[in-house]
């Protein structure tokens, strides 16, 4: 089992499950460590608390730097905002639908 990555910070731990997912749908094999140390803050620093990604096979470990650094080096997708035609609403593009009127943006 080899050390792959933590997040700098508690509040930045939801990188760890994102990246977990990627690499179970690359079939490697990983877990969690101190998934659920978050509850002995005050007792434990907050370093000690951090989730910790790891690989279960050292043979998958080369595969799981190139997955995770191809995964931390791609560009995140926006999406520019839309007009919707029924409306006229202006809305933000990470939304596919209509806050107001309910229309997709498939539609639209």
């Amino acid at each position: 089992m080899k050390y792959l990555f933590a997040p700098n910070t508690l509040s930045e731990s939801s990188e760890v499950y994102a990246l977990k997912i990627i690499l179970d749908t690359e079939e490697i094999p990983c877990s969690i460590r101190n998934e659920y140390l978050a509850i002995a803050l005050g007792e434990l620093s907050p370093q000690d608390c951090i989730p910790a990604l790891w690989v279960l096979n050292d043979a998958d470990y080369p595969r799981a730097c190139e997955v995770m650094e191809a995964w931390r080096s791609s560009p995140a997708e926006t999406n520019s905002q839309w007009v919707c035609p029924d409306c006229g609403e202006t809305i933000e593009g990470q939304f596919s639908s209509c806050w107001k009127c309910g229309k997709q943006q498939k539609e639209a």
